[in-house]
């Protein structure tokens, strides 16, 4: 009688475990699948931000030439001798 006991238990553990098992194979499928969708969206989202850091980098770096142009019509105008090598 003990060994139908232990059988019956033995089956109920295998059965659980395999229950178990399916379950935590397709919570992992659908992690997968969700983590990947993530990282898909986050690197789109990281190239916009380097496309819209890039120009706004070109924006300043020709507004920074359209000031330095400005200022040596303005030197040349006020009559400043240009500098010759490190002065």
């Amino acid at each position: 009688m003990e060994l139908a006991g232990t059988l019956t238990n033995a089956v109920v553990v295998a059965l659980v475990g395999l229950m178990l098992a399916r379950m935590t194979h397709g919570l992992r499928t659908e992690l997968k699948g969700d983590i990947a969708a993530l990282r898909d969206e986050l690197k789109g989202e990281i190239g916009a931000l380097r496309r819209e850091v890039r120009e706004d980098i070109a924006q300043v770096r020709g507004e920074v030439a359209g000031v330095r142009a400005d200022l040596t019509r303005l030197a040349i105008g006020l009559g400043v001798e240009r500098r010759t090598g490190n002065d």
